[in-house]
């Protein structure tokens, strides 16, 4: 509690008044957003490839969301995945998706986002940031839609199309080759 000390006691009741005001104005500047934990075990990342009829998923999400609807500006994501954990259904492929000809995973173990900025659009929202995967970092941008699924639960979605040319992992040996859709699910909870 702040005391101010006065000669009066109506004086005093109008400062402490005064200082209350000031010091809840204060504190509600400094006020957080939401930081959600993410539920792991029924997170999903799959990635497709188009092109060639492939698809897969990655395991081992780990995120930090930081994220209030109502306060866009202080919003972020960082979230990054491990490499080992990719899972096409074949040993062989994945050992050889691990090797330096693609994601090189000894080196690299993992692949990570970090927003830079978060704006709502007409569909959703739109998180700005940098992907770096292997030995690159570039800016992207993921289209999500949240939505709260019960008390203090909610759920991310998103969909983000990369060119994994850009990043070292794939050859483009035709136009959209390199093309990879990611699909992202992410509950979380308070």
């Amino acid at each position: 509690m702040l005391y101010i000390y006065s000669s009066t006691p109506i004086k005093m009741k109008k400062k402490v008044i005064v200082a209350s005001v000031l010091m809840l104005s204060i504190c509600s500047a400094f006020t957080l957003v939401k930081l959600w934990k993410v539920d792991v075990e029924n997170s999903t990342v799959k990635f497709e490839l188009p092109m060639h009829h492939k698809n897969g998923t990655f395991q081992n999400l780990n995120a930090v969301i930081e994220f209030d609807e109502n306060d866009l500006q202080k919003s972020k994501v960082s979230a990054s995945i491990d490499v080992k954990t990719i899972n096409v259904g074949n040993e062989k492929q994945e050992k050889h998706l691990k090797s330096p000809d693609f994601f090189d995973a000894e080196k690299f173990p993992t692949i990570s986002f970090a927003s830079t900025e978060i704006i709502k659009t007409d569909t959703g929202y739109l998180a700005k940031g940098n992907l770096s995967m292997k030995d690159s970092i570039k800016p992207i941008e993921i289209p999500f839609t949240y939505r709260e699924t019960s008390k203090n639960k909610a759920a991310f979605s998103g969909t983000m199309t990369i060119n994994a040319a850009d990043f070292g992992v794939l050859k483009a040996n035709k136009p959209g080759a390199d093309k990879v859709l990611v699909y992202l699910f992410v509950p979380v909870y308070e």
